[in-house]
């Protein structure tokens, strides 16, 4: 009985502590939540402009400057979408005192995007103590670009050209590539004499060479021509020598294509060297080796090829590039083909021909119609009204229902489609057809609109046509 007894008082303790409410601690302001080895994606910093969310600046200022770094990383990646520099100067202070290199890193990232030159300082310091401090070379080279940005050029050329001449591994790369960049040819000579006595590092001499032609540094083109056709060289080398003789001598590597092919094994960076050099030559040899590349075995070259055909707007490549839309292995070299025919104005037949080619992807189809869409709104429509004209809006083709939910969200006047299709048996196809026609406010398909929604037994079209 007393064990019955001892059962029935836990039972009503239990009852009178479920409705006893615990007193309520008071809550700590909001902070975004943090897990220390990976950042929530359902921070409270995210994608936020600070000014607009209850988030005073006092708050972030004291959250930049004290808070952890997931929390300051998290604020940086609100603050690039935002592009708000009120909290500059607390992330100036943050980037001076960090230890942390990935945060130095994202701050100086955000410095530059922000165009904010406060943190030159902590740039210098990062350059002038990368040895002892062991920074990544990903970090080195971000400070040296922000201080070519908003620093004295002159002095950061001086700094790069002694690293130069001095120091070895990656960090010789990084300093002849920025020398390159800012177009230092007033040491052109110092580069050229480490160039020669430099044998220890394929990428840094590549980095020289490179560097020598974006400056055009013609009183070593002779010396750089040679490099390209020397047999002792390895391929990189002779790549860079060809990329650097394409800022102020391509008609020297349209010449020497064939040899340079043919003594390098058709070397991947030896043949993209050579088309980023025929894209700055618009002579017919150029196209014509151009075009010759597009037989390559390798899509990247094809791609490349491609890209370069159209910059040199080269309509007799007109053939060869509908021939690659439909029968390329490669989707990236087809879609190229398919921009470059409608970049040079060149494929209305031929696009309209694809269009209704069984033979050719339904999802090809549609991206190719979205980017003429973007270029020329008219002869989209022209395609869309073909379209629709040769198939049936009842029972539509995925391409067509792709094509109406293209036009019912593009501003525009697609009234002769809407009007097309907008009694289609297809619910999808009419609702696409209402959605354009009131999206683009259309004048010509307003009593049929009203009319709709009057007779209309869905609910979800009066929804649709509630201003009707």
């Amino acid at each position: 009985m007393k064990y019955f007894n001892f059962l029935f008082f836990l039972l009503f303790l239990n009852v009178y502590a479920q409705n006893v409410n615990s007193p309520a601690l008071p809550n700590p302001p909001l902070l975004p939540e943090i897990t220390e080895n990976k950042l929530e994606k359902k921070d409270s910093f995210r994608d936020e402009n600070f000014s607009n969310v209850g988030l005073d600046g006092k708050y972030v200022n004291d959250t930049i400057l004290y808070g952890l770094d997931s929390q300051v990383t998290s604020i940086i990646k609100a603050l690039k979408k935002s592009n708000d520099s009120q909290y500059n100067f607390s992330l100036k202070k943050r980037l001076e005192k960090t230890f942390n290199a990935e945060i130095k890193k994202e701050i100086l990232e955000l410095f530059i995007s922000l165009k904010y030159s406060g943190g030159i300082d902590a740039a210098n310091y990062i350059l002038e103590n990368y040895e002892s401090k062991r920074y990544s070379n990903a970090l080195l080279g971000l400070a040296i670009s922000y201080l070519k940005e908003f620093d004295d050029k002159e002095k950061l050329k001086k700094i790069l050209i002694e690293i130069l001449e001095n120091k070895e591994g990656n960090v010789v790369s990084i300093a002849a590539y920025y020398l390159g960049e800012l177009n230092s040819l007033e040491y052109s000579k110092n580069m050229m004499e480490v160039f020669e006595k430099y044998s220890g590092n394929d990428g840094a001499r590549r980095e020289i060479l490179i560097a020598l032609g974006k400056m055009a540094a013609v009183d070593y083109q002779d010396r750089i021509y040679e490099i390209s056709l020397d047999n002792y060289e390895s391929p990189s080398i002779k790549a860079a020598a060809i990329e650097a003789l394409s800022y102020f001598a391509p008609e020297k590597v349209t010449a020497n294509a064939d040899l340079y092919l043919q003594s390098n094994n058709n070397n991947l960076n030896v043949k993209l060297a050579i088309i980023a050099s025929l894209s700055k030559d618009p002579s017919l040899k150029s196209k014509e080796i151009l075009q010759g590349f597009l037989r390559d075995s390798d899509d990247n070259i094809r791609f490349k090829a491609i890209n370069a055909i159209k910059g040199h707007n080269d309509s007799s490549a007109k053939d060869i590039l509908i021939y690659k839309i439909k029968s390329d292995p490669s989707l990236k070299v087809r879609e190229a083909s398919a921009k470059a025919l409608i970049d040079m104005d060149l494929g209305d037949i031929e696009i309209k021909n694809i269009m209704f080619d069984f033979k050719i992807d339904n999802n090809f189809k549609i991206s190719m119609f979205s980017y003429l869409l973007d270029k020329d709104s008219l002869k989209a429509l022209s395609i869309a009204l073909e379209m629709v004209n040769n198939g049936n809006i009842n029972r539509p083709s995925n391409v067509l229902k792709g094509i109406a939910s293209m036009l019912a969200a593009k501003k525009g006047n697609f009234d002769n489609f809407y009007s097309k299709i907008i009694d289609s048996k297809n619910v999808d196809l009419r609702h696409f057809a209402l959605k354009g026609a009131i999206y683009n406010k259309s004048s010509s398909l307003y009593d049929k609109l009203k009319k709709i929604k009057s007779e209309t037994n869905s609910e979800y079209i009066k929804m649709l046509l509630k201003d009707y």
